[in-house]
């Protein structure tokens, strides 16, 4: 038997699993380093950097797996 603390935790870590198995490569394959230039070089000739985009998709992904343990850790949703 399960406390109910464990029990919030466990399912927090079932939310992080779903996010952490989101994008699969079967379905988004990885991009090679060469597709990699070729968009950073395409981006660089209108003024952006895919190092900001990049920053932006990982920022959404660990803003929202923080909130899922926070939720966790302080009792509730």
């Amino acid at each position: 038997m399960m406390t109910e603390r464990e029990e919030r935790l466990q399912e927090a870590l079932r939310r992080l699993v779903t996010w952490a198995d989101a994008y699969p490569t079967e379905i988004f394959p990885e991009p090679s380093q060469e597709e990699w230039k070729i968009a950073s070089q395409l981006l660089r000739q209108f003024g952006m950097s895919i190092d900001r985009f990049s920053a932006a998709a990982m920022r959404h992904v660990a803003t929202r797996m923080g909130a899922i343990a926070r939720e966790a850790l302080e009792g509730g949703e």
